[in-house]
């Protein structure tokens, strides 16, 4: 008899599932799913800050570190994250608070603002939440609120966990009750919690189940029950054993680039409270030079690593270029039957919750996609920062640390590695368009002008890819009209740069060797995608070269490894 084995089908990249929930209790949603509230109706803020805050020593451990590392498991309507966000304020700590949680069952927007107008002092710290909220998409995504950083991971809690590396000085579990939702307390759970501590980790949370404390005590954690807060009787504290480590702090490095992927690394220094030096070669055309990018999202049907990155950067992009839109919305028309196929299958698999993608029958809308003002994007992430023209030859003598984001840049510094680079030419014509369109090229309206691009040619060794092809401004016209767009019939201006891409078409960052001995980062291959996938990159690279947890699923960051 002839065995064959079968591969499981590939899920599909679907949303998250919502939570059904209950507004009709007093003081607390409930959900319907589970059977349980989502805080006490003794008071939720009051229990925030008793279980889980007081649990963990909190805020007295904070003071005095640089960065400090709250996991939770249970993310429900933000109430924890607000209260130690809230703490962390009043504690007048210095140093940055990473908060990362962990849910199954994201709140939609809608439900997110009205649970969280159950309480009125925390407005202030909700609204922006509320505003830069990634809804029920499956993935990591990170926010910023200052000295404050939050990363949600929206998954089932067992991959959720293994996709992470971090070490959280602190752990609120807060998931339903373990009779109500056993996954979520189970053993293995404990075990990745374990593996995500650092040496004396405390952790909090408000049941005492005999299973849940066996599972504690497996890991590695001693556990003691303490007072419970309003009708519970008790509750948990734990502490992993071990001794806090201390890590001495990075040199700032020099970043090679002014770019948007150099512009975001930088930005993400600052962030911090950190100034690198940041250079660029005036005798290369940067990439993103251009006067507006399109920042949308590269679309998968499948569920992966990848395609959740792709979701994630697009989101996280739109976080932070919020000061530097131009227009927001555009539609992609389909070039084939087989595109327009895809396109009604990806929208109705609902990646990005209701709404984020549209067919029309002709093309995909994506309400959220956003064209930018390039400069002012890269100024606000540079502002602060001394930015340096030197030649790429001269850098051979550059003291301390080097980032690489200096795109074309990488064929002189790492010769012989196995990036690609191709040749784009846009143009800029007459014409007027209502709002911006992609149909493998793009034209984008600024002002009383279109911007059409781009050509893509592989760049031939020894030619030099910034002269100016009239042939290829032809191009440009001739795909536009194609695609019915009231295009003029005459470029007024143009400009040639490039790309740079891998063999995977995914970008690479991460450490590398140079070939003089030195060690260095780099952030490179980001194609035509760069104002869309730099930002969370930059923000990676720089957690990394930090020791702070980043924002990428481990998987990734290992595949997008140089």
């Amino acid at each position: 008899m002839r065995y064959t084995h079968t591969m499981p089908p590939p899920r599909p990249l679907t949303r998250m599932p919502a939570p059904s929930l209950d507004f009709s209790r007093p003081g607390t949603p409930a959900a319907d799913d589970f059977g349980d509230i989502y805080f006490s109706t003794d008071g939720g803020l009051e229990e925030a800050r008793a279980v889980f805050l007081h649990g963990c020593g909190l805020p007295e451990r904070w003071q005095g570190r640089a960065v400090f590392t709250i996991a939770e498991l249970g993310f429900g309507s933000g109430l924890n994250f607000l209260a130690a966000w809230q703490s962390w304020r009043q504690s007048g700590a210095k140093g940055r608070l990473h908060f990362i949680s962990v849910e199954g069952f994201p709140f939609e927007r809608a439900a997110l603002e009205r649970a969280l107008n159950h309480f009125p002092e925390l407005a202030d710290l909700a609204c922006p939440l509320i505003d830069s909220w990634p809804g029920p998409v499956r993935g990591v995504h990170r926010r910023h609120f200052g000295d404050v950083t939050l990363t949600l991971v929206h998954d089932d809690v067992m991959p959720a966990l293994a996709s992470q590396a971090f070490e959280a000085d602190a752990w609120f579990l807060d998931g339903f009750s373990p009779a109500k939702n056993p996954a979520m307390w189970s053993p293995a759970v404990m075990a990745e919690v374990a593996r995500l501590s650092a040496p004396d980790a405390r952790l909090a949370t408000f049941t005492v189940a005999g299973a849940v404390r066996r599972a504690l005590d497996e890991a590695g954690f001693a556990v003691e029950r303490r007072e419970g807060f309003g009708r519970k009787r008790h509750r948990l504290e734990a502490r992993l054993i071990g001794e806090r480590r201390t890590r001495a702090a990075p040199l700032v490095p020099t970043i090679i680039g002014a770019g948007i992927a150099g512009a975001s690394i930088a930005g993400a220094f600052r962030r911090r409270g950190l100034t690198p030096r940041v250079c660029h070669d005036p005798g290369h055309i940067a990439a993103s030079g251009n006067g507006a990018a399109l920042v949308k999202p590269r679309l998968d049907l499948q569920d992966n690593p990848a395609s959740r990155f792709f979701l994630a950067s697009y989101l996280y992009a739109r976080h932070i270029y919020a000061d530097a839109v131009r227009h927001e919305g555009l539609s992609h028309i389909a070039k084939t039957a087989k595109e327009s196929e895809r396109f009604h299958r990806i929208a109705a698999q609902e990646p990005l919750g209701p709404g984020g993608l549209v067919w029309t029958g002709e093309a995909l809308a994506i309400p959220g996609a956003m064209v930018i003002d390039t400069e002012a994007a890269k100024t606000r992430l540079l502002d602060g920062i001394d930015v340096q023209a030197r030649p790429l030859g001269a850098l051979d003598d550059a003291d301390g640390p080097l980032i690489l984001a200096c795109g074309y840049g990488i064929r002189a510094l790492l010769p012989g590695s196995d990036y690609r680079f191709s040749r784009g030419q846009l143009s800029w014509t007459s014409g007027t368009l209502e709002a911006p369109v992609t149909y493998g090229g793009y034209a984008v309206p600024i002002r009383d002008r279109i911007l059409i691009g781009a050509t893509h040619d592989r760049l031939v060794e020894e030619e030099d890819p910034f002269t100016l092809r009239v042939g290829d401004d032809a191009r440009n016209l001739a795909q536009a009209e194609a695609r019915g767009l009231p295009v003029g019939p005459d470029t007024e201006s143009h400009r040639a740069s490039v790309r740079v891409t891998t063999a995977d078409t995914l970008p690479r960052m991460g450490p590398i060797g140079l070939p003089d001995g030195r060690r260095a980062h780099i952030l490179s291959g980001l194609g035509s995608r760069g104002f869309t996938f730099a930002p969370l990159l930059g923000e990676a690279l720089v957690s990394d070269y930090l020791g702070e947890p980043g924002p990428l699923e481990r998987g990734f960051a290992a595949r997008i490894a140089p």
